[in-house]
């Protein structure tokens, strides 16, 4: 499933900027936030594929006399991203803050962020939390999701597991993947709420369908493994597949394995080799070893 969308008509710049959003909000709930580049990087692509100029949109904003609070987190995020300007962290958390002040519970989520990472002013994870706090309540999902990962974590609050499992579930209900997935974790581990294997595997089943490769390389775990689901090694090894295509580094090594025993698929030592030779000079020691018994013992390579 694409994890971007796509415009249905031509509209006028301004307008169009809505249709922007929409994509903004529907890759956050995607992506972790080690991964959020990758969302400037799609809303980039996004513009090129329906061909609109990033600096035409950009200025657009930026002489738009009468703001909305939309505008203001719209120009907050294409100055923080680079998209059609030069990066401004300074301008973007100002921006985001005057969305913020009209209530706006998505400005109040990335305003939240900038506290969180110290992104355009001083960290500070207390101020985060509490704006996580207040655009949660007011629904946003992907604020329900980082207030979760603070209970989850202890990121300025106290660390509380069944907070995080109650609004880990509140987001996850209203589709925002990250929270599916984290929630499929708590009921996996059993922390927060009682382990149930059956329902981490529908949760990481949903995360997998609407793109989070994560997802796709624990629910493939799953299959291998037949936790909370019928045991079935050629599911699995299409998940790997999937997640490894994507550059999960972790998913490499299972697909590797699968190659070397055939395991939901057909023995083939030579793919199985390349992996782990990709794997080897990505750093990964398990197949600098691996590939060094493949040498000595002729397994999928001239012996060596």
């Amino acid at each position: 499933m694409s994890s971007t969308l796509s415009i249905q008509k031509k509209t006028a710049p301004l307008e169009w900027l809505e249709e922007v959003l929409i994509v903004i909000k529907k890759n956050l709930a995607i992506f972790s936030a080690n991964e959020y580049s990758k969302v400037a990087d799609l809303v980039k692509e996004y513009l090129v594929r329906n061909q609109k100029k990033p600096k035409d949109l950009f200025n657009c904003l930026k002489h738009k006399s009468s703001k909305r609070s939309i505008d203001h987190i719209l120009f907050g995020f294409f100055l923080q991203n680079g998209i059609g300007t030069i990066p401004n962290f300074r301008r973007a958390f100002l921006e985001f803050q005057k969305a913020a002040k009209t209530k706006d519970s998505f400005g109040q989520f990335f305003l939240g962020c900038c506290y969180n990472n110290g992104i355009g002013t001083p960290q500070d994870q207390k101020k985060a939390f509490k704006l996580y706090s207040k655009a949660a309540k007011a629904g946003d999902t992907n604020a329900q999701y980082n207030l979760a990962l603070c209970y989850h974590t202890g990121l300025g609050t106290g660390k509380t597991l069944k907070k995080a499992f109650d609004f880990y579930s509140k987001a996850a209900e209203l589709g925002n993947t990250n929270a599916q997935y984290n929630l499929a974790f708590l009921y996996r581990s059993g922390c927060g709420t009682k382990k149930n294997l059956e329902k981490a595997f529908e949760l990481y089943s949903k995360a997998a369908e609407l793109g989070k490769t994560r997802a796709q390389y624990q629910l493939a775990f799953f299959y291998s493994n037949g936790w909370g689901t019928t045991k079935n090694l050629e599911k699995a090894f299409k998940l790997y597949l999937k997640a490894a295509d994507a550059g999960l580094e972790s998913a490499q090594w299972d697909l590797l394995l699968c190659y070397q025993n055939g395991w939901g698929t057909t023995k083939d030592l030579a793919k199985a080799l390349r992996l782990c030779l990709k794997a080897a000079k990505a750093g990964d020691t398990r197949a600098k070893y691996k590939v060094r018994l493949c040498f000595h013992s002729g397994s999928g390579t001239r012996r060596n």
